[in-house]
């Protein structure tokens, strides 16, 4: 009779467990959430004030870059040529472009993932 009960108590801890599974997956779901896409400009962001900067321009640069991090695409395009500095795309939902070299302190490269900038850098 051991082999019953032992067989019993297994069935019973494996229905137990995939309840739980199911529960905490639907419990998880429900409560999961998503970071909100930024209509505006990021307040969290500053301007780098270290003597690594190239040009004061180029920190401006940075941190317009940074503002942007989280808006849509045409947005953050938008954003940045309002601010008088030239955006070329990066990357693009995992397609990385072909880049010059060349160095500016006035304009982005930008990283877009599903329709929205994950990165922005200055360069």
């Amino acid at each position: 009779m051991p082999s019953k009960q032992t067989a019993l108590v297994g069935i019973v801890g494996l229905l137990a467990a995939s309840g739980a599974f199911v529960i905490g997956t639907i419990t998880g779901a429900s409560n999961a959430s998503v970071s909100q896409v930024l209509d505006t400009p990021n307040e969290l962001c500053f301007i780098d004030t270290s003597a690594d900067q190239f040009s004061e321009k180029h920190a401006e640069t940075k941190l317009v870059g940074c503002q942007i991090v989280g808006m849509t695409k045409d947005a953050a395009i938008g954003y940045a040529e309002a601010a008088g500095l030239t955006v070329r795309i990066a990357s693009e939902d995992g397609e990385g472009f072909a880049l010059t070299e060349d160095y500016t302190d006035s304009r982005l490269n930008l990283d877009i993932l599903i329709g929205l900038v994950v990165g922005a850098s200055a360069w």
